[in-house]
């Protein structure tokens, strides 16, 4: 058997957004050298590195945009490098959600990082984006391997990010989860991966699919029975899929809130398309075999994430279980595409995902802007009559929380328009009505947090309660030191029934006078980084802007353009 591969210009084309990107990575940690450094250790950076950096990495990522906005309009091929990538207007347009979800990201971080005293910024901002690189090698792969590849380049990355701050044991522990469970995941699409070459002799999307066409009718072989079903579990972790969403809350709660605002969007991109791709596409030809165990999957994703989310007495957490529901609203466009209708349900996915980025991105940037160094700040507790103390952070709060629970015409409503729509088309009027009444369940406890803001505490004055849970010496020596701060701060709040929070002088919240020195370096709030905040804030007026058009302006003609863009996809 021989193979010959040869590469041309064109394939180079059809990854230059992808170049690019690596390219300015490289440059950003060049660029982390020569700054200059200052503090104890040699990797303490000096004042300069917290614009200079983020702003090469927002150059690196608006570099990638504008090269893929252009291929759009330039002739290539659907596929390059011998099948493996796509380059059609499908990739393309989850490129330009990857890429807008990353540059936010990077803007959320400055802040930040300033605020809790973070070294080492170079491998940050090279890691955020090394991971949208693996993120969109994902999103367009049209061969299982680079799949894999695409998964593990930002997982990698991720790992990292989420434990970044390693004074904090809650960002340790959400590493660490992160670490094991995607492990264990990525050994099950490995495993079905190789399972499918098995039974088909092939790796690529195209060659499957064209196998299947010829030699499998209606039902699939138990040998790629079996890869599928692996391949599900790999697919819907990545999702936070129902039942294997259990790293979600914690790791989002321990990671730092702009690393979440990123991967709660970023990865869900790359694995519903490399999700819509495999089922959608290759395997249509068994849909049977398949589709009731997405259809479920669905169903308990969208149920459970909503139900889970009532309990939450942590805003960080209660976003996660939205995540969920999220993910269970977003495979009813996997389950449309077994009804011979795979264009209206990515078109339909991909939507969403346009109003979800700006939505999401928004809500966690306002928590990065409220997140202590002690992983404290953003209990409901916390926001009892935010809006007599900071108005400003109130309102974008309470903006995107109203658009997230679906209300028109922002965003939100648009979104679940058109994937409740497609689930009608596609045949599924079952997955409407539940994912309508599922829906009414998340407008209870976003509306929660919203009414805690504006129509409690106007003293301004922040109550902390604790549960018998915890012992009463340890709240009462939680402010004497660091150390004990993180020791009760930095216990998850897993349900609202038992929920362990310091304890704080009766003062006003944003005054930290009475607290010894060693605590308010961990306890600063934005204001202590005056000339960072605009970049948070402009990610978080951009994710308005965005929720805003999306849901106002451009549900007129937006789906129909991905309609025509999908229609290539393979």
């Amino acid at each position: 058997m021989t193979f010959s591969f040869s590469v041309s210009s064109t394939d180079w084309l059809g990854i230059t957004p992808l170049v690019l990107l690596v390219i300015m990575a490289l440059i950003v940690m060049l660029v982390d050298l020569i700054l200059p450094h200052e503090g104890e250790r040699t990797k303490h950076s000096g004042p300069a590195n917290f614009t200079v950096l983020p702003l090469v990495s927002v150059a690196g990522i608006v570099l990638s945009l504008v090269a893929t906005i252009i291929l759009f309009s330039v002739n290539r091929p659907a596929t390059v490098f011998n099948h493996m990538m796509g380059a059609d207007n499908g990739t393309l347009y989850a490129d330009l959600l990857i890429l807008t979800a990353g540059g936010l990201g990077v803007l959320l971080s400055p802040a930040f990082l300033q605020r809790l005293h973070l070294v080492h910024q170079g491998e940050y901002y090279a890691l955020m984006l090394f991971a949208i690189v693996g993120m969109m090698l994902m999103a367009g792969a049209t061969n299982f391997l680079i799949v894999f590849v695409g998964l593990e380049m930002f997982s990698l990355s991720l790992y990292i990010l989420c434990s970044f701050v390693e004074h904090r044991r809650a960002s340790q522990e959400s590493g660490m989860k992160y670490f094991l469970l995607s492990s264990f995941a990525s050994a099950f699409l490995l495993y079905g991966i190789a399972m499918i070459y098995a039974a088909t002799g092939s790796t690529s999307f195209e060659a499957i699919q064209q196998y299947l066409s010829v030699h499998v009718y209606n039902h699939a072989p138990a040998l790629l029975l079996v890869g599928m079903g692996l391949l599900t579990v790999g697919f819907s972790f990545k999702v936070s899929a129902v039942p294997f969403q259990t790293w979600t809350p914690d790791v989002y709660e321990g990671a730092p809130a702009p690393v979440t605002a990123f991967m709660s969007v970023g990865t869900k991109v790359a694995a519903l398309l490399a999700f819509a791709r495999v089922f959608g596409f290759v395997f249509s030809n068994v849909q049977s075999d398949w589709m009731p165990v997405i259809w479920a999957i669905a169903v308990l994703t969208m149920v459970a994430g909503n139900v889970m989310a009532l309990s939450q007495g942590n805003v960080k957490r209660m976003l996660a279980y939205s995540s969920i529901a999220h993910g269970g609203y977003l495979l009813t466009g996997i389950v449309v595409c077994a009804a011979a209708q795979q264009h209206v349900g990515v078109t339909a996915i991909l939507f969403y995902l346009t109003c979800y980025l700006f939505m999401n991105t928004g809500a966690f940037g306002i928590i990065s802007l409220l997140e202590r160094g002690n992983n404290t700040g953003y209990q409901i507790s916390d926001l009892r009559g935010l809006w007599y103390r900071r108005p400003w952070i109130a309102a974008f709060l309470a903006f995107f929380l109203i658009a997230l629970a679906g209300f028109p015409p922002l965003a939100g409503f648009a979104g679940k328009y058109y994937i409740f729509y497609a689930a009608l088309v596609g045949g599924h009027p079952e997955l409407l009505i539940i994912g309508i009444l599922a829906s009414v369940l998340g407008i209870y406890y976003y509306l929660r947090v919203v009414a805690t803001m504006f129509m409690e505490g106007r003293d301004g004055s922040v109550e902390r309660v604790a549960t018998a849970t915890t012992p009463a010496p340890a709240l009462a020596t939680a402010t004497t030191t660091e150390p004990a701060v993180e020791s009760i701060a930095t216990v998850p709040a897993r349900s609202a029934a038992a929920t362990a929070v310091a304890v704080r002088p009766a003062q006003s919240a944003t005054s930290s006078e009475a607290l010894p020195s060693t605590v308010t370096a961990t306890v600063d709030d934005t204001r202590n980084a005056p000339g960072l905040v605009w970049m948070s804030w402009l990610a978080i007026g951009i994710s308005a802007l965005g929720t805003l058009v999306v849901g106002v302006i451009l549900p007129f003609w937006l789906p129909a353009l991905q309609q025509a863009a999908f229609s290539l996809l393979k």
